[in-house]
C-alpha cells in the first residue's frame, strides 16, 4: 500500500487561502498600479508585485519539503528513504500550555511529533511537527505495516 501525505497539510491550506489573496492583490497593484496607472500606488514591494509568483513557489516548495511516501518495505520523505528494518518509527503526543500555542491551532491540546530514530544506535535522525489533521495521523498508521509504528 503506498500512502501519500504531506507532513504540514494544514499549513499548506493556509498558504493557499493567504496566497489566493496576495496574489489577486499583487496581480491587481502591478496592472493597474504600475502598468496603467490607473490606481495609486503607494508602495511597491516584493509582495505587491510579485506575491502571484512568489505564494505559488513558496506552497511548493512547502509540499516537496513534506512530502511523506509510505510504502510497504520503507517510507521516504523528500528525496530520503528510510527502510523499516534499519529504522524505528515513532508518533508522539504532547500538550503545549495556551501561552505556547500557535495562532493558527490556539484550541488544540494534543500535538503530535514524527520521530525516526535509528535502530541500533537509538540516534534521531528525522523529527518533525505533524501539522495534519486527525484523520490524517489514523491514514498513517494504517499504513505502517503491523508493529513498525510505535505510540508515545
Amino acid at each position: 500500500m503506498n500512502l501519500k501525505i504531506s507532513l504540514a497539510k494544514k499549513t499548506l491550506i493556509f498558504y493557499s487561502i493567504i496566497g489566493f489573496v496576495i496574489g489577486c492583490a499583487s496581480i491587481y497593484n502591478l496592472i493597474w498600479g504600475v502598468i496603467l496607472h490607473k490606481t495609486p500606488t503607494y508602495r511597491i514591494g516584493l509582495f505587491s508585485l510579485f506575491g502571484f509568483i512568489i505564494f505559488p513557489v513558496l506552497i511548493i516548495s512547502t509540499y516537496l519539503k513534506n512530502k511523506c511516501v509510505i510504502e510497504r518495505d520503507n517510507i521516504q520523505i523528500e528525496k530520503i528513504k528510510y527502510s523499516f528494518s534499519e529504522y524505528d518509527f515513532l508518533i508522539t503526543t504532547h500538550q503545549l500550555a495556551f501561552k505556547d500555542r500557535s495562532l493558527f491551532s490556539i484550541f488544540r491540546k494534543d500535538y503530535f511529533d514524527f520521530v525516526i530514530k535509528e535502530t541500533n544506535t537509538n540516534n534521531i535522525v528525522f523529527e518533525t511537527d505533524l501539522d495534519v489533521f486527525q484523520k490524517d495521523i489514523e491514514k498513517m498508521k494504517r499504513a505502517f505495516p503491523a508493529g513498525k509504528i510505535k505510540y508515545q
